[in-house]
């Protein structure tokens, strides 16, 4: 997929669950479960040993899901993505050093951002998606607001994590510079321990439900 239809289609579906997982198997029926309740955007964490597998494993089991490489902190682990297919990458934060070895392998990447500085630095390197993080701890919907006022005439996109939750992420959702939120709320880590796989998909379900979706 083309960078822009890998955001069209984040924008299109608005929620981003974030996986981490220790199993390959648990990243497949996540996204398994995740798909069934209508949410079909992943970021998979590269917190774990098995993070690049599992990546693997859910690109070629799960044909719907979009599946983005979360936690890309450094050059080498884009290679690393882009071996393992995921369709995009984000991080925490900006390095400038990744962002060019993203374009090197032509790897949509959405790096992280939390200040006006950091903001002008990602559109130097020509990123207007940028992930927003951690969004609630910094200030919320309106620090958001604040910082994205003076370069709204660059259309520049937001994607925040970081405290976003059932009960706040509509909120964020509402600000159309704001393309879709992500979180763990969709997929805590005690109900894939659990295997609780229903209870996901039904998280899924009722999230999309108060979007109207």
């Amino acid at each position: 997929m083309k960078t822009i239809e890998i955001f069209d289609h984040i924008y299109e579906k608005s929620l981003m669950a974030v996986l981490v997982v220790d199993q390959v198997e648990e990243a497949v029926n996540t996204s398994k479960a995740l798909l069934k309740g209508g949410v079909s955007v992943i970021e998979l964490a590269l917190r774990t040993p098995v993070a690049l597998e599992a990546i693997s494993a859910v690109v070629d089991h799960c044909p719907g899901m979009l599946v983005g490489a979360g936690t890309v902190i450094n050059p080498e682990q884009v290679e690393s993505a882009k071996k393992a297919g995921a369709h995009f990458a984000l991080s925490p934060g900006l390095n400038t050093n990744v962002i060019t070895e993203s374009n090197n392998y032509d790897l949509p990447f959405i790096p992280g951002i939390a200040t006006p500085t950091e903001l002008q630095l990602a559109l130097e390197f020509d990123c207007n998606c940028l992930k927003v993080f951690p969004a609630e701890t910094i200030g919320g919907l309106p620090y958001l607001k604040s910082i994205s006022e003076p370069y709204k005439h660059l259309e520049v996109k937001y994607i925040p994590l970081g405290g976003i939750n059932i009960d706040n992420f509509s909120d964020y959702l509402s600000f159309p510079e704001v393309i879709a939120v992500g979180g763990s709320w969709l997929t805590p880590r005690a109900l894939i321990k659990d295997k609780a796989w229903d209870d996901i998909t039904k998280t899924a379900q009722k999230s999309l439900e108060i979007l109207g979706k």
